[in-house]
């Protein structure tokens, strides 16, 4: 497969790999935001430095919370959400469903089936998939391209796509990333300019490696 195949988006028609089947009324409404360091709040109004309102522990789900300060004290949505660890996603092989880690959100990673090929991270909330995205890496020329984002529609502006590419672009540190070709949607367009991405990214156009290319199928 090649990031060619797809263009980035934030919104998902429907989706075979994408089960609808989670009750979204339990706790993990709570929107989610990768660990990493952040300059601004979830709703990118106050400098999260200054409006730190603390943190908490979300026990059904194991996993830390923050808070803004400025946004709770006004009542605005997206003032408290659920903190998952990005950087180590756990291989798809290791994840047991009858572990109780399916009680958690998780992001998985599975591996691409050739070197500088095309590899996959999901998240899960509680066992069922209910984000995606494709990125091809290479170790060598230290490139990194984002294939597509896919939110299934029931949980998107939670903060699932921008977990995805956190998670991407931890994967490597330091790399020059890209983008495949960004869908025209409003729906993607209210999702990149909202992006503050860990490393600088380059959107639309891939910069592929010839590695890459030669694990496209590019260089017969």
């Amino acid at each position: 497969m090649s990031c060619d195949d797809a263009t980035t988006i934030e919104r998902v028609s429907e989706h075979p790999r994408l089960d609808r089947t989670l009750d979204t009324s339990e706790p993990e409404d709570l929107p989610v935001r990768s660990q990493r360091d952040h300059v601004w709040c979830l709703n990118r109004k106050h400098r999260w430095a200054l409006a730190n309102g603390g943190s908490g522990y979300h026990h059904a789900l194991r996993l830390s919370t923050q808070v803004c300060a400025r946004c709770w004290a006004r009542r605005q949505p997206r003032a408290r959400w659920l903190v998952v660890d990005h950087r180590t996603p756990i291989p798809a092989d290791q994840v047991d469903q009858s572990d109780d880690r399916g009680a958690r959100i998780l992001v998985v990673g599975r591996r691409p089936a050739v070197r500088a090929g095309v590899g996959r991270l999901e998240v899960r909330v509680r066992g069922i998939v209910v984000a995606v995205t494709d990125v091809q890496l290479c170790g060598v020329d230290h490139r990194g391209v984002v294939c597509h984002i896919e939110v299934d529609p029931a949980f998107r502006r939670r903060g699932f796509g921008t977990l995805l590419l956190d998670a991407a672009q931890a994967r490597g540190p330091g790399y020059h990333w890209s983008t495949v070709r960004l869908d025209q949607s409003e729906d993607s367009q209210d999702f990149w300019t909202y992006q503050d991405p860990a490393e600088p990214l380059h959107l639309g156009e891939p910069h592929y490696c010839t590695h890459m290319r030669e694990a496209n199928g590019e260089m017969g």
